[in-house]
């Protein structure tokens, strides 16, 4: 089913049901790191009908700031790095309810050894990134400290680590074996990008806290997203809902597949939420 055929008594029934709406930020809501306006009022008519609206996104802390003050978000929590890091937002500012850390040291030694090329990074809180050599510019949001030997990424837990370079997605299950949570993403380009963060952690197991915080049944929840590291939160949510741009996997693991981002898809199925034709 696609939201180009729902009914109008089904768009009703929807926007008397769902509360909580998990929304993925890059390739969902944004694109090339914009928001069109259309995406930012649905947002809002989601908002006025008392939902829930959760970002949850593979970005830092720093990187979701932005995306916060465009949508007008004054309340609510955001789930970032890959569910890693909850904060709750109180304003203007981000207080950090959770965020759980953890050694990126065997895996980044072992991605290291067998991409010797790749580039490195771990995130710090708040702040940004060390890295062992510079990223490209917007591929990572905040500051890029670049160390003076490798072993200071991994001195102290992160959040988060990432590791750049080409098919480097071909070593993601090897990466597992270091107990950490190893998911391909298209930041940059198809199979060059890996998200590494702790283990059994991902968007599904921080939204599970924020759903049961916020006292939201599970039959009322709704993810939409477009990527691999979307998948945990298909599966936690009543209804999930891919971006029509979607790999072909994650378009198949979705319950519904909607408009791309270019047909503003997303607002589409926030829109029906808020009872909107």
């Amino acid at each position: 089913m696609t939201l180009k055929t729902m009914t109008a008594s089904h768009r009703t029934a929807l926007a008397s049901s769902v509360r909580l709406v998990a929304l993925d930020i890059d390739g969902t809501l944004a694109q090339a790191g914009a928001i069109p306006d259309i995406t930012v009022a649905a947002v809002q008519e989601v908002l006025a009908k008392a939902h829930h609206v959760v970002l949850a996104t593979g970005r830092s802390l720093v990187g979701v700031a932005p995306i916060i003050k465009r949508l007008g978000l004054r309340r609510g929590r955001v789930i970032c790095s890959n569910g890693a890091v909850t904060a709750w937002i109180n304003g203007a500012r981000l207080v950090i309810e959770d965020a759980v850390r953890f050694d990126a040291g065997p895996a980044l030694q072992r991605a290291n050894d067998a991409i010797p090329d790749a580039l490195l990074a771990t995130e710090v809180l708040g702040k940004g990134y060390r890295v062992n050599a510079r990223f490209p510019d917007g591929a990572l949001n905040g500051r890029q400290h670049v160390v003076e030997r490798e072993r200071d990424l991994w001195d102290a837990p992160t959040t988060r680590a990432v590791v750049h370079a080409p098919d480097v997605a071909a070593i993601a299950r090897e990466l597992r074996w270091f107990d950490v949570t190893a998911t391909p993403g298209s930041t940059i380009g198809p199979g060059d990008w890996l998200d590494v963060t702790p283990p059994n952690v991902s968007k599904a197991t921080a939204l599970e806290a924020v759903r049961r915080r916020v006292r939201v049944a599970q039959e009322h929840t709704i993810a939409v997203g477009d990527g691999h590291n979307d998948l945990p939160m298909f599966k936690w949510a009543a209804r999930a809902v891919a971006m029509g741009h979607a790999p072909a996997d994650v378009r198949a693991a979705a319950g519904e597949v909607c408009g791309t981002i270019t047909e503003h898809g997303a607002a589409d199925v926030l829109r029906s939420l808020a009872g909107v034709a």
